[in-house]
């Protein structure tokens, strides 16, 4: 009997002890941590990717064709607000656009080798910086934004190509277009889930990037090329649309 009270003596001062001792805080299930770190997130960086269409705007040249073009580069999305409806995007890109030229319909009078000459492609290559206010337009999981705003483009190569088929040699490089370019942009944002979206938008250079060094009377070995260039009382502007994946 005096062992039985021993042992149920000491069953009850372990089990007071193991109850004194504080109990360690359960973690969440790391899923539930997961999503308690996305919805602190205020910035999200990535990567894009860009297909689009580009051609001049403007009477400094004649039968433009919208070229295709590729891009590449990264985004920062930076929420503005808490309800996250509204935010700053930026961009840094690559972007290689211009223009193609039809024949002329009539080549009567125009001697072998001119014809021979005639410009098929303008290629040029941006590095640009595009800056968005992205506004949410509906509320769900994965909304639709707005996005508003202008970028700055340098240009750090160009070319024009010349052919009579869709093939064709480069005549001449470094063209004497203006190397920086200003442009509004405005588009939208399709959040499809998992951080992937879809962008359109739509960019109108500000600037006449035309100059008057394009004149065969001022820089001689332009009037090689077919149709001849304008004097610089003309306009040229790019216009682009871009449609891109952002990951």
């Amino acid at each position: 009997m005096r062992y039985r009270l021993y042992i149920l003596i000491l069953v009850l001062s372990a089990s007071f002890h193991l109850k004194a001792q504080e109990e360690p805080p359960i973690e969440a299930p790391l899923q539930q941590q997961n999503i308690d770190t996305d919805e602190k997130l205020k910035t999200k960086l990535g990567v894009k990717f860009t297909m689009g269409g580009h051609t001049f705007k403007g009477d400094a040249f004649d039968n433009s064709i919208p070229v295709f073009g590729f891009g590449a580069g990264m985004y920062n999305i930076i929420d503005l607000t808490k309800n996250r409806r509204l935010k700053l995007q930026w961009e840094l890109n690559l972007t290689f656009k211009g223009s193609k030229f039809g024949k002329p319909k009539d080549t009567a009078g125009i001697s072998k080798s001119a014809y021979a000459t005639y410009y098929s492609k303008m290629s040029l290559s941006y590095a640009e910086l595009p800056v968005y206010l992205s506004i949410q337009l509906s509320k769900s999981k994965t909304p639709l934004h707005l996005l508003v705003g202008g970028q700055v483009g340098f240009l750090f190569k160009s070319s024009v190509i010349q052919g009579l088929g869709q093939y064709g040699e480069v005549l001449h490089n470094g063209l004497p277009f203006k190397k920086y370019d200003f442009s509004a942009g405005i588009g939208l944002r399709q959040d499809l889930g998992s951080g992937i979206c879809v962008q359109f938008t739509t960019k109108y250079g500000l600037t006449n990037i035309y100059s008057n060094k394009f004149d065969p009377s001022v820089t001689p070995y332009y009037q090689d090329v077919f149709p001849r260039f304008k004097d610089g009382n003309h306009q040229a502007h790019n216009l682009s649309f871009e449609f891109a994946f952002l990951f």
